[in-house]
């Protein structure tokens, strides 16, 4: 018992308290100073022109979950912690803390090129980043199952691992409008990495007097341009595996030459709105928005059923009466295919006071993933300290996020450097496990974990959106109070 819940105790700091939600930065969106807000609402632009460093530039990556986190799957009775696992606890209990879906998503959005600036009547950006996306759905009857094990039928099916990698490339323009507008877009081009999905079709498990039974059924289709499309079909058993991948490496060179045959398209849209001399603003920004068109020629396909049963025990025959069943096969690739992104649409507003000092702001930013849909709430108090240093607190509500997990951020943009640090889901309570007499303090609320780092060099004098008109009243009486000449 100590191994298992010291496994237990392992698993859950690795998906409650590191960083693997969308990469995307709730916390920086109302972040004047930050080019990660941009990356939310393509209408949203940084203060000043920038140039990324290589790799380090714009990094973020992120774990969100629903169902994992130590107040899940860890409970104190009498003074002692016990798992779910525990006769302690109640089935009722522990399944009531559940949701009906579990929905997990890691996500990690690395930029290799970086570079943005103001012109006279615009903000213009270009970058090239390196994404990745994994989805993956659990039905609630599995941990049903795996607590009760009792008699009843337990439907698993409702289980989807989706993994996506992928290039982009893209350039976009965020355009005053009107004095009180700003729209902008990106469009971006992609090239298609790798792609792996695994569809459980039907997965179940039935417990009676008479009978265990379970049964799945599914399939896997995968992509990547070192996969050779054009292995032979059949049964598992006979299946050669080194045919799936290229061998010689005439092939191998060849095939990552092809990867752009697996490629897309996709667009950023995003507008603003500003109100009373600028201290309303209300925003929002779709992202993402677009497909990947995946080379048949590097696809490979295999599905597979099994089923179990376990009626008793034959006395006479000394044995487990056990029948049992497993037929896997590698069917052709079907051709060239179609995924759709990934997208998220975020909506903000925000008030500011003290001369745009402070600001308060309310997010909703909401994940259409491939097999589920996620929302949440982020509010935040953002701290604007001149044009140089800004910084944000906030909190994010919904999709099981607990009071006391706070979100920072801290940006610092002075002319010539941009350094920005964040994260939205901080634990600011631990729990404490005792293993071996040692204490191991884990986030006790936290189900979602995230970190951003971003290095660049900022370039030119600092604007704001409206100022490009040269109508703002805003900008204007910024203009006063901090006269340009007095800029480093």
């Amino acid at each position: 018992m100590k191994t298992t819940n010291k496994i237990i105790v392992i698993v859950a700091a690795v998906l409650c308290g590191i960083t693997t939600s969308s990469a995307q930065m709730r916390t920086a969106y109302f972040m004047e100073g930050s080019y990660f807000r941009t990356d939310m609402n393509a209408a949203l632009a940084p203060t000043r022109g920038y140039i990324k460093v290589p790799m380090v530039g714009g990094l973020g990556i992120g774990f969100g979950n629903n169902y994992f986190s130590v107040n899940n799957l860890f409970y104190k009775r009498n003074g002692e912690v016990y798992t779910f696992m525990h006769s302690g606890v109640s089935a009722e209990e522990f399944l009531g803390r559940l949701e009906n879906q579990g929905k997990l998503s890691m996500n990690l959005n690395n930029s290799i090129v970086g570079l943005g600036g103001h012109s006279k009547k615009l903000f213009w950006n270009f970058g090239v980043n390196l994404r990745s996306n994994t989805e993956v759905t659990l039905s609630k009857d599995m941990f049903s199952a795996l607590k009760n094990l009792s008699n009843g039928v337990y439907n698993l099916g409702d289980t989807h691992i989706s993994n996506r990698e992928y290039i982009e490339a893209g350039l976009g323009f965020a355009i005053p409008i009107k004095e009180f507008m700003t729209f902008g877009f990106r469009i971006k081009g992609l090239v298609g990495l790798a792609d792996l999905s695994m569809k459980m079709d039907k997965m179940y498990l039935d417990i009676n007097e008479n009978v265990v039974k379970a049964e799945l059924m599914g399939g896997i289709k995968g992509n990547c341009a070192l996969f050779n499309g054009n292995y032979p079909a059949g049964p598992i058993e006979d299946f050669d595996t080194s045919t799936l991948i290229h061998q010689d490496p005439t092939a191998i060179l060849n095939s990552i030459k092809s990867c752009y045959k697996s490629w897309g398209l996709g667009a950023d849209l995003g507008f603003e709105f500003r109100f009373w001399e600028e201290h309303i603003k209300i925003s929002v920004g779709a992202n993402d928005i677009g497909f990947i068109k995946w080379n048949g020629a590097s696809t490979i396909n295999a599905k597979g059923n099994a089923n179990f049963s376990y009626t008793g025990f034959d006395l006479t025959a000394g044995e487990a009466k056990i029948e049992s069943g497993f037929n896997a096969e590698m069917t052709p690739s079907e051709g060239d295919y179609k995924t759709m992104l990934s997208w998220s649409l975020n909506g903000g507003i925000e008030a500011n006071i003290l001369n745009n000092w402070i600001a308060f702001g309310l997010l909703s930013h909401t994940e259409f993933c491939q097999n589920f849909t996620r929302t949440e709430l982020t509010a935040s108090v953002n701290f604007r300290i001149g044009r140089w240093l800004s910084t944000s607190v906030s909190h994010t509500f919904l999709n099981g996020n607990q009071p006391g997990v706070l979100g920072w951020a801290l940006n610092l943009h002075p002319p010539g450097f941009n350094l920005f640090l964040g994260a939205d889901f901080i634990d600011t309570r631990y729990a404490v496990m005792t293993m071996n007499n040692q204490a191991i303090p884990i986030p006790q609320y936290m189900s979602s974990a995230n970190v951003y780092i971003g290095v660049g060099f900022n370039l030119g004098k600092a604007k704001y959106m409206p100022s490009m008109q040269g109508k703002s009243k805003r900008a204007n009486r910024l203009a006063k109070q901090n006269p340009p000449q007095k800029e480093a």
